[in-house]
């Protein structure tokens, strides 16, 4: 007995020395149980979704919103979230909707069909981001005007029944209520607040977690809401890092201190020799449901000829992008409606490289070499891959006789400059809120407000009302030729913008991760519920 009690001392010893070498392995590293570890390049500037259209991923995991869209089978769907059921008009301007019982916010308030309104109302009376999706609720523009104190088209029956009666019909509305702009707060808290989107105590919401620090240009900090409604996440508490150089975030990576890094701040290069070698199950990849884009300001005296417009999407060689930039992990895109977008058309040819061509166009405009110039502003918060885009862009257009300077902007004054209406021309990715091609088309050509404010100065009147009116279509073949004659109107007639490509998104998973599930549309903002830890 003695002797089997001195094999049992000596095991338990051994197991206890195992435990601790692991726990001390796990603080070494900061890796807790249940800790996710991402960084991100810049920091956010506000938690709230009245004041950005940029940083999604703490309004994506704080609040929650009447629908989601989520992946399905390599498509998307739009799926029921606050809503327990709805019906439609026959006319389809009023959706009647019935609230899942019981939900309350991380404060404990319980959330109800007031909240919603208020949410709504509140992006109006703001005035600022994200109006569109409010606008199209009856009395929304007398209340962004100030007329109105509530929306018309809001109707309460009692806490958890409401209906909303639209200006005109939108096919697509359902899908807009699952975009991160019509996320729901808690309207007695909020309207409370001193600084909502800026203090995390002011900011609650009833999603699967609560942020509990913001250490600007540090890091913030999620942790799992106790009283949240759905299923229990493995993820239960999220640091993301702010780290600005994605150099940085690689060795950090490698050295164990980030447990899910985003590719798409890397070189290629990086990408190809460092990661795209690892594990099959290590890398995660996704479409990106968007693309990226050339913008020209039809305001700029040499911008507004559709002929130098067109010249420069005849000078740009996508292809040379696509291999050289991104060593083949994209796609050429040819329309405004991207790929995996209802209405995207296949057939739209898009521009041909063409530099001949582009010169002969550029002297039929009466332009000598040299003589059309303007400025590419550049976002210095973007990653490498991009900035080579603008350089290689620069000198592509060069060698047609166009001087296009690259310029960087700090990001806030990038912001600025672009929301002015005086930026030459840029470079940017639109990633999909939403899979409807309003949440493109209306974003940038839906009316004059919106051209101005994206420095597009976009000058046909008739085909900014018919951007506006397509939403309103009900019958779906008729929406569909209506988009898709628009997008080659403004493409392949006017030269609005130039689309380029669509690059793939990739992630690299840590140890401590088994899985991982993208946003729908690969945005770099994620559901942190879609992570499983080991």
């Amino acid at each position: 007995m003695r002797k089997d009690g001195f094999v049992m001392k000596k095991m338990m010893a051994l197991l206890i020395s195992f435990i601790l070498l692991l726990s001390a392995s796990a603080l070494a590293d900061g890796a807790e149980p249940g800790l996710l570890r991402t960084a991100i390049l810049y920091d956010i500037s506000t938690m709230d979704v009245a004041e950005t259209t940029d940083d999604y991923l703490i309004p994506m995991n704080v609040f929650d919103r009447l629908f989601e869209t989520r992946p399905a089978g390599g498509a998307s769907e739009v799926v029921r979230s606050l809503v327990a059921d709805y019906s439609v008009s026959a006319d389809g301007l009023t959706y009647y909707f019935t609230l899942q019982d019981g939900i309350v916010f991380s404060n404990g308030s319980a959330l109800t069909a007031s909240d919603v309104q208020y949410s709504f109302e509140r992006l109006l009376k703001a005035a600022k981001e994200n109006t569109e999706i409010p606008l199209e609720i009856a009395g929304g523009e007398a209340v962004m005007k100030g007329e109105a104190d509530s929306l018309e088209g809001f109707k309460i029956t009692d806490d958890t029944h409401f209906s909303i009666t639209l200006t005109a019909p939108n096919a697509g509305f359902l899908a807009e209520l699952s975009a991160p702009a019509a996320s729901i707060v808690d309207a007695e808290t909020t309207a409370a607040a001193q600084n909502f989107g800026k203090d995390p105590a002011d900011t609650v919401g009833s999603g699967p977690y609560i942020v509990t620090e913001w250490v600007s240009n540090d890091h913030y900090t999620l942790v799992y809401n106790e009283k949240y409604w759905g299923a229990e996440p493995s993820v239960k508490k999220l640091i993301v890092k702010v780290i600005a150089d994605a150099n940085t975030q690689d060795l950090m990576f490698q050295n164990g201190e980030l447990d899910i890094i985003d590719l798409k701040n890397l070189d290629s290069a990086i990408v190809a020799g460092t990661y795209k070698t690892k594990p099959a199950d290590r890398l995660v990849s996704t479409p990106n449901v968007g693309l990226t884009y050339l913008l020209m300001n039809e305001n700029n005296q040499y911008l507004k000829d559709v002929k130098v417009r067109k010249a420069i999407g005849m000078a740009i060689d996508v292809n040379l992008l696509i291999q050289g930039i991104y060593m083949g992990d994209a796609q050429k895109e040819n329309c405004i409606i991207p790929t995996g977008v209802w209405a995207h058309n296949d057939a739209q040819q898009g521009f041909t490289y063409d530099p001949d061509g582009a010169k002969k166009l550029l002297q039929e405009a009466g332009y000598a070499e040299g003589e059309v110039k303007f400025e590419l502003a550049l976002d210095s918060t973007a990653n490498t891959s991009i900035q080579l885009v603008y350089a290689s862009l620069s000198d592509q257009l060069k060698k047609v006789g166009i001087e296009a300077t690259v310029a960087s902007y700090e990001h806030s004054a990038w912001l600025a400059k672009r929301s002015s209406s005086e930026m030459d021309s840029f470079v940017a990715r639109w990633g999909m809120d939403y899979n409807d091609p309003a949440n493109i088309m209306y974003t940038f050509f839906g009316s004059e407000e919106n051209s101005k404010g994206r420095s597009l100065n976009y000058a046909d009147k008739d085909i900014i009302a018919r951007v506006a009116a397509a939403r309103s279509i009900v019958n779906d073949d008729a929406r569909l030729r209506e988009y898709q004659a628009l997008d080659e109107k403004l493409i392949m007639e006017d030269a609005a913008w130039v689309p380029m490509f669509a690059d793939l998104h990739l992630w690299c998973l840590g140890d401590r991760v088994a899985s991982f599930t993208p946003q729908w549309a690969g945005f770099t903002d994620f559901y942190a519920t879609d992570v499983v830890l080991k």
